[in-house]
């Protein structure tokens, strides 16, 4: 990754914290219609995901987890927001909610809060991409959780069968909500899971940009080249509970290292000038934009978007 490339990722990176970081104070003070789960952990990967696509012709899904996601696709912050907060100036008007986040426009095409559900959809487009020859491909991000779902599983053998173009990728951090992954899935492995179906399937560190970039880049090609599924299981730390206000009792005491700090020790060593004012300039623009979609009156129960 190029110096300036690192500069871009940083700078998205501690925007995308400071935005869940205010969005987690907000949940504290009851400003969030319903559970509130954040990305915090996965924003390194999950922004360098989005430059490694192509978002003119490529489509994503995402699952309860997605704010980082959307923000990353090109949404807009306080739309965003907005959703979030439950306001009128939300991505759907503020009734979908924070689990619920659309953005066709930008190539996100939904996340959703029934596990695993959002990978069919995506299947969908990698569908209509190859039926349309348009050269986009269908991009499913789901927890290790998700991986136990029927759905999920019939769309790997479905994506295999029909040789469709469409990127399974698992961030997996350990736990489906509460549960470790080991008890939740047994002894194997979801990489060995995927290759039981004929994918392609590799395994990385997303806490490491310069471990996992080559991988992501590698898979992505493969998938729209030679217009074949691949999958991906990415090992992200979640820094923090289940949703916001988890009282985390199953953890254990074992420290996370934060993907976010990684990134900004290999922006010092890269020389990087101005780390702390990069930092100041994201946080003020994630401030600024909840600050803006807060004065949005809330949305009405027949509100329509």
């Amino acid at each position: 990754m190029k110096i300036d490339e690192l500069r871009i990722l940083l700078s998205e990176c501690f925007f995308y914290r400071a935005f869940e970081d205010e969005i987690s104070r907000l949940a504290q003070r009851g400003e969030t219609p319903g559970l509130v789960h954040l990305s915090r952990g996965a924003e390194v990967f999950e922004a360098a995901l989005m430059t490694a696509l192509d978002l003119s012709v490529d489509h994503m899904t995402g699952s309860h987890r997605s704010h980082v996601l959307a923000l990353a696709s090109g949404a807009d912050p306080v739309a965003v927001a907005g959703e979030i907060l439950g306001r009128n100036c939300g991505l759907s008007g503020g009734v979908a909610g924070t689990q619920h986040l659309l953005s066709y426009d930008t190539g996100f095409l939904c996340s959703n809060g029934i596990v695993g559900a959002q990978v069919p959809i995506a299947a969908g487009a990698a569908l209509s991409a190859k039926i349309n020859k348009t050269g986009g491909i269908g991009v499913a991000v789901m927890g290790d959780g998700a991986t136990n779902q029927g759905a999920v599983l019939e769309t790997m053998n479905m994506a295999v069968s029909l040789d469709l173009p469409l990127f399974f990728i698992v961030e997996n951090n350990g736990f489906a909500q509460s549960t470790t992954t080991s008890n939740a899935g047994g002894a194997v492995s979801v990489v060995a899971r995927a290759r039981g179906f004929g994918l392609v399937a590799d395994q990385t560190d997303g806490s490491e940009v310069r471990a996992f970039y080559p991988v992501l880049m590698r898979l992505i090609d493969y998938v729209r080249s030679q217009q074949k599924p691949a999958f991906l299981e990415v090992s992200v730390p979640r820094l923090g509970g289940h949703y916001e206000g988890d009282g985390e009792i199953y953890r254990t005491q074992t420290p996370l290292i934060d993907p976010l700090d990684l990134l900004s020790d290999l922006a010092d060593q890269a020389e990087i000038e101005g780390i702390s004012d990069i930092q100041s300039m994201a946080e003020h623009k994630a401030l600024s934009a909840i600050q803006t979609a807060l004065k949005s009156p809330k949305a009405e129960p027949n509100a329509k978007s």
